[in-house]
């Protein structure tokens, strides 16, 4: 991983409970760890080694990898699949990792090609060379969703949501013992806990992860609304003795929630490390919110000596991690941060002579569309396109295959195009002077207001559109991804299009 800039923020992390008795030492300052959108994350360590994961959506390749020593530096492995599983359509969320006697193994949520989420399971003995998937573990009626295997003794469980699709029964977390290979459920599943409409739950509960202290076992799930503008993702806790319960939730709940800062906190995973417990988790930074997506963010866990109950209390700086993102196409594969929309599969590409061949195979029904998580709202994108040919070439901003904005050349015009519900519409063209190539610039302010520029040299620079309005770019479950895109021309048959770099500078 690059050297990282922290930009300072305040935040807190809130407790609705009475005062806890607590420690005097010096507080753990909560922070971002991972730069960009990685939410649900899960964690585990081996050997001394962090390993995190988190939720890919409908980006490929899915579930990014990352490691680290001491929690708050991570280097980026790989990815639990470069191609998806044959039995997947698309719906990659909340990735469970886990190990045991040498073996790694990812627990997954997908959504099938019959359109029913069911988890999946996968394994590996080299985290760094990618994981042979096993298929289906769990199918529970319409939906089962957010895996978490726990070691109970020699004993070895699995959670997960069920019901959150089943018209007039409440959603629950469910359980069941897992096989000594992990492969396959063992007995009859259990209830773990049920939902409450009538509480800060909303009816919703789901991205649980277990933990041991002091003789119960302690249970951080999420509740309400995860994703999107209404999002309202808060944390609580329930305990119980054993796995089979009974559990009982705590009447302090929720113990961690938003603030002005971050948004929607919740679904991650709790770690020990040394004596102290920690809580790796994602949010909503609300600068860009919810244009960006969710970040992970870790936050140390304190625990209530008189109750006995865990709790967040710690002083807080947002230390937004941006990365500065630079791709000159000169190697023989594609940087692994680049990601593509799985849903559509319209994309190839070449790389050749320091240069992006990239083809749209769907003959323009879509954009073909490469792209990067922002690390941050605001930043300037820049790549240069080989004018020429009738597909429309374009430094993008995307967040479906119907919505999407951006600027790109075709034949010998400008185009400053947006997309809004699959409706397309021209906002501004112009005709170029005669050139081999022209630069391309945006400079994006909250994640959503953008101004466009060109140049024909790299030095002088003409703005165009000065205040295009990224109102299309905020989705449910995934943030916006910036990067570069080709839309074939229906009437020539031209899918092609050739760009020679692209950054991003914050």
């Amino acid at each position: 991983m690059t050297k990282t800039a922290f930009l300072t923020l305040c935040f807190s992390a809130a407790l609705l409970a009475c005062s806890p008795i607590q420690e005097e030492k010096t507080p753990f300052v909560q922070q971002q760890v991972i730069p960009g959108e990685l939410p649900d994350p899960s964690m585990i360590e081996v050997d001394g080694v962090f390993y995190a994961t988190g939720s890919s959506n409908d980006w490929g390749p899915f579930y990014p990898i990352y490691q680290s020593k001491d929690l708050k530096n991570w280097d980026f492995v790989d990815y639990v699949f470069r191609e998806k599983p044959n039995w997947t359509l698309n719906s990659f969320w909340a990735p469970e990792l886990f190990y045991k006697d040498g073996k790694f193994y990812c627990y997954y949520t997908a959504r099938r090609t019959d359109g029913v989420s069911c988890i999946g399971v996968a394994s590996t003995d080299d985290i760094s060379k990618g994981f042979e998937d096993h298929g289906v573990i769990i199918e529970w009626g319409e939906e089962a969703i957010d895996a978490f295997v726990y070691q109970e003794g020699e004993d070895l469980y699995i959670t997960w949501k069920a019901y959150g699709l089943t018209e007039g029964k409440p959603i629950q977390l469910l359980g069941s013992k897992l096989s000594k290979d992990g492969l396959s459920l063992e007995g009859e599943a259990f209830e773990v806990v049920t939902a409450e409409a009538e509480s800060w739950e909303r009816g919703g509960i789901e991205g649980q992860t277990i933990l041991e202290h002091d003789g119960y076992l302690y249970m951080l799930y999420s509740g309400n609304a995860c994703c999107g503008a209404n999002c309202d993702y808060q944390v609580g806790v329930a305990r119980a003795k054993t796995m089979e319960g009974p559990w009982e939730k705590y009447d302090g709940n929720p113990i961690l929630v938003g603030n002005e800062n971050w948004k929607c906190p919740g679904h991650g995973t709790a770690l020990q490390k040394g004596e102290d417990w920690y809580y790796l988790y994602h949010a909503y930074p609300s600068t860009g919110f919810p244009n960006i997506g969710r970040t992970v963010l870790l936050s140390q866990i304190e625990w209530d000596k008189n109750k006995g109950w865990p709790y967040f209390n710690a002083e807080s700086d947002r230390g937004l991690i941006v990365q500065d993102f630079r791709d000159d196409f000169d190697g023989n594969e594609l940087n692994p941060k680049w990601r593509f929309d799985v849903g559509i599969e319209n994309v190839s590409y070449e790389l050749s002579k320091r240069k992006l061949e990239l083809k749209d195979d769907s003959n323009g029904q879509y954009p073909a569309f490469l792209g990067i998580s922002p690390d941050a709202a605001n930043g300037t994108f820049e790549t240069i396109v080989e004018i020429g040919g009738d597909a429309l070439k374009s430094l993008t901003f995307y967040v479906t295959r119907d919505n999407n904005l951006g600027i790109g050349a075709q034949g010998d015009s400008l185009i400053i195009w947006k997309q809004s519900g699959g409706n397309w519409e021209e906002l501004e063209k112009i005709e170029l002077e005669p050139s081999e190539k022209v630069y391309l610039n945006a400079q994006m302010k909250e994640g959503k207001e953008f101004v466009f520029s060109y140049s024909l040299d790299g030095n002088s620079w003409t703005d165009l559109a000065t205040n295009v309005i990224g109102d299309n770019l905020a989705w449910w479950s995934w943030g916006m991804k910036a990067g570069i895109s080709v839309k074939a021309d229906s009437a020539t048959d031209n899918q092609m299009g050739s760009f020679e770099a692209f950054q991003i500078k914050y």
